[in-house]
């Protein structure tokens, strides 16, 4: 009976061994779907969604022309987005992709602290994502930075498998999962040359002969990286209002790495220490883990505050975009915990991890939540869109990307959004043939009154939260379309005095002159 039972006993623990993490993170990644459900209809649209939501509805040759060539970056989002839409073609969609790889990412930042430190570690990392700001915010925002965070986390989880058990077959996934980040974001060549600076450091001294295999998939990264070059020249100085304005990379970086785990001020400098104690545990087991995680953390705000200083690098640089630390940084905070965990006796242990992971899921704020514009809202885009939906034709065009046309969807996907970068609303309208009609939006904080513009008989339609212009064609091709949208612009401005509209409307119509002068036509 007492060898039964001991068999039984054992039998029982390995089974709660197994089976325990794994229904920790479903638990987990539940407490962060029910967190962010609610914002997939509850939060107001954002030009960016509206930008990445016009592009990915249109057909895949046109789409990948724009994403690759007039905007210059990585296509891996608008692919995924224009799958999501061709089976349901509403804004939401773009948010249910998000919050997927939002909940993917809880599982694989488990794996990749489990690598280094054990399930214990890999419980706080996950609990950790799963109350992660950047999560929380960005799991439902319809761009590209859930799947940013995800593709870095299963990169670095690979590359950590690989320097593990450097077989043909990990090495060759690790490799492959390097290219995922720059498929996503032009910053995942941060983490792309961190993996790429301690792999060879590591191979030096072998024959080049066993790297080839490693050496072709990462000869697939010169495109991605020669298509985000076409980033360099996009933008230009806005006129009337910053939209989008960013941070210092200094500040970017803290605020990235607060989002990801620790908030601000005092409680930061906290985990900043629990970090740093990560870190030098990994250096002890795990050096080469260690000087990746130190490059992909350490190098970005360097590089972005000299590329700031030599004027190569636009303004609008966030915490958002550096979404790809999250998985190390809280690996390292994870860990940091598991050993100052280990000082403590049992009890003492168990309460002070509770109470790291409730500090950074209770820290104050260190990311914003940027989709807090009224005229975003779904009564605010409403009526316009549904006017605009018995409106558009075929081919029209929409100036600029916004979240009225984009809640226009399914019908705004035949027509033709512009970019308000005037670089890569040059390149687009140079490939526009012969279109009807132009529609051009302004947001409006303000009732409009429309005496005016029906005075000078102009074809427009306003409502509580936009001001919908029309110009009716045919236009021979996209250069004529934008200087007629110039012209409209130019009388109706004057006309539009809400001061924030007004600039808005400034602002689209110097980047319209701006992409006009390229083109070599007059404004």
């Amino acid at each position: 009976m007492s060898a039964a039972a001991s068999e039984h006993g054992q039998t029982w623990t390995r089974s709660v061994t197994t089976s325990g993490p794994m229904v920790a993170l479903i638990g987990l990644m539940a407490l962060l779907c029910a967190r962010l459900l609610p914002d997939i209809t509850g939060k107001p649209l954002h030009e960016d969604e509206a930008v990445a939501g016009l592009i990915s509805a249109r057909p895949l040759g046109d789409l990948l022309h724009t994403v690759v060539l007039d905007r210059g970056g990585a296509p891996l989002h608008f692919l995924l987005a224009h799958v999501a839409l061709s089976i349901d073609t509403t804004p939401e969609t773009l948010r249910w992709l998000s919050l997927v790889f939002a909940l993917a990412t809880v599982p694989v930042c488990y794996d990749l602290t489990r690598r280094l430190a054990g399930r214990s570690a890999g419980l706080i990392a996950a609990a950790l994502t799963a109350t992660s700001q950047l999560l929380l915010v960005y799991g439902t925002f319809g761009r590209m930075y859930s799947l940013f965070a995800f593709a870095s986390a299963l990169a670095a989880d690979l590359f950590v498998r690989a320097l593990e058990r450097p077989q043909r077959r990990a090495v060759l996934a690790a490799a492959a999962a390097a290219l995922l980040p720059l498929t996503v974001h032009p910053f995942g060549a941060f983490l792309f040359g961190a993996e790429a600076a301690v792999a060879l450091w590591l191979w030096r001294g072998r024959t080049l002969r066993e790297a080839l295999p490693v050496l072709g998939l990462t000869v697939l990264a010169l495109p991605l990286l020669l298509a985000d070059l076409r980033l360099s020249d996009r933008y230009a100085p806005e006129a009337g209002q910053n939209l989008d304005s960013g941070t210092s990379a200094g500040a970017a970086t803290l605020h990235a790495l607060g989002g990801a785990a620790g908030g601000r001020g005092a409680l930061l400098a906290v985990f900043v220490l629990l970090a740093a104690a990560g870190i030098f545990a990994v250096v002890r087991r795990r050096p080469a883990v260690a000087a990746f995680a130190a490059l992909t953390i350490a190098v970005p705000p360097v590089v972005l505050a000299a590329a700031s200083a030599a004027g190569m690098a636009g303004d609008r640089l966030g915490p958002r975009h550096l979404i790809f630390m999250l998985p190390l940084w809280i690996a390292l905070v994870a860990i940091g915990a598991t050993q100052l965990g280990a000082m403590l006796p049992p009890k003492a242990r168990v309460a002070a991890l509770v109470a790291i992971v409730a500090a950074a899921a209770l820290a104050p704020n260190a990311v914003s939540e940027p989709r807090t514009i009224p005229t975003g809202a779904e009564g605010a885009v409403a009526a316009p869109a549904a006017w605009l939906a018995t409106q558009l034709g075929p081919g029209d065009v929409l100036y600029p990307y916004s979240p009225v046309f984009f809640a226009a969807l399914p019908a705004a996907k035949e027509a033709r959004a512009y970019s308000r970068e005037p670089v890569a609303l040059a390149r687009a309208v140079k490939r526009t043939g012969a279109t009807q009609a132009v529609f051009i939006s302004i947001p409006l904080r303000e009732p409009f009154n429309g005496n005016g513009l029906r005075r000078l008989g102009i074809r427009f339609q306003a409502f509580p939260s936009w001001l919908i212009l029309e110009s009716r064609g045919p236009f021979a091709n996209g250069t004529a379309a934008l200087e007629s949208a110039a012209k409209l612009l130019k009388v109706a401005t004057p006309l539009v005095t809400e001061p924030n509209a007004h600039a808005y409307a400034e602002q689209i119509r110097g980047t319209a002159c701006v992409a006009l002068v390229r083109l070599r036509s007059a404004c």
